[in-house]
């Protein structure tokens, strides 16, 4: 009997000592999730935003041309960093790729001092409406979607966008 009761705390106490490990295990932070590409051929689904220049822009305006949608706010960490790689990506691509940076929600004076700060070229448009994060799926920022020339979703992207991760698909459309 004496043996079985040490068994039964010696079980305990080694259950303990796991759960206790397992807890005080620091947290890595956020794992990058890799790109995503859609199963299927999906249609984009369109939009229509005012931009910051008081111009109407649609994602179906676009066609004929990449467009990367960027989901994005100025408080995002991830999202300030990549802006300028984003900014840059849309002047080096011009004739083959539009950058739409989608702004979450903000004042329209914050969303203008991060721009002229930055000195962004790229069309960043306001006010993204629910049926269109519903649609996109947004669940965090950053996030972006590369839509084909056809209007097509051919990749999402969930945080940042990686140096070389666009300009290969650009390279390797014929």
């Amino acid at each position: 009997m004496r043996r079985w009761i040490r068994f039964q705390i010696l079980v305990v106490l080694m259950l303990v000592a796991l759960v206790g490990t397992a807890c005080a295990q620091p947290s890595t932070g956020v794992t990058p999730v890799p790109s995503q590409v859609p199963e299927a051929a999906e249609l984009a689904p369109d939009f229509t935003f005012t931009s910051l220049g008081g111009e109407s822009v649609s994602l179906s305006q676009q066609r004929g041309r990449w467009v990367l949608v960027n989901f994005w706010a100025t408080w995002c960490v991830p999202c300030r960093e990549e802006m300028p790689y984003l900014d840059e990506l849309a002047r080096g691509n011009a004739d083959q790729l539009v950058v739409l940076a989608i702004n979450m929600r903000e004042p329209e004076d914050q969303v203008r001092a991060f721009v002229d700060e930055l000195a962004l070229a790229l069309p960043v448009l306001l006010e993204p409406d629910d049926a269109t994060l519903l649609a996109y799926g947004i669940y965090g920022l950053p996030m972006s979607f590369l839509v084909g020339p056809d209007g097509v979703l051919v990749e999402r992207v969930a945080g940042p966008v990686t140096p070389g991760e666009i300009e290969s698909r650009l390279a390797a459309d014929p």
